[in-house]
């Protein structure tokens, strides 16, 4: 699991970023065709949903999020090039829109939150980081008491 980061995800968006680029340079499935337009993204049949917590819970500042994955298994942390695969892939996570997180599991701590409503939102990703064709994605509201 990567360090949660508290200067609004930027780091981990830099990491994100660098390691597309490092794959696009590599050879990898983002670099432009022979057309000049980079190729068409690939499709998933991964499902994603947020188990923990629940919409509309109530919970501390300290909270544990649990995220289920069906039809596609998490790649390793450092794989992001090669050929990408619709059944694998890495799990990006942002409280309210700031990206915080790129767990290699299925379970992740989120930073400390302040009281009031937050919006979790998870979205499994290609292993070049970028989304799949047809976004998966799982959001959940949750109030810190």
């Amino acid at each position: 699991m990567l360090p949660v980061v508290s200067t609004r995800g930027l780091c981990v968006l830099g990491l994100c970023v660098g390691a597309a680029l490092i794959g696009a340079g590599c050879g990898g499935s983002s670099s432009p065709s022979a057309t000049g337009r980079p190729p068409a993204r690939p499709s998933t049949t991964a499902r994603l949903e947020i188990t923990s917590p629940a919409p509309d819970e109530v919970t501390g500042r300290n909270v544990n999020l649990v995220v289920r994955l069906d039809n596609a298994h998490l790649a390793p942390p450092g794989q992001t090039g090669g050929t990408l695969r619709p059944d694998r892939g890495h799990i990006h996570v942002s409280v309210d829109g700031d990206l915080v997180s790129m767990p290699s599991q299925l379970t992740d701590q989120l930073p400390p939150l302040a009281p009031g409503p937050h919006t979790v939102q998870t979205e499994f990703v290609a292993s070049d980081h970028l989304p799949f064709s047809n976004r998966v994605v799982a959001a959940v509201t949750f109030r810190v008491r």
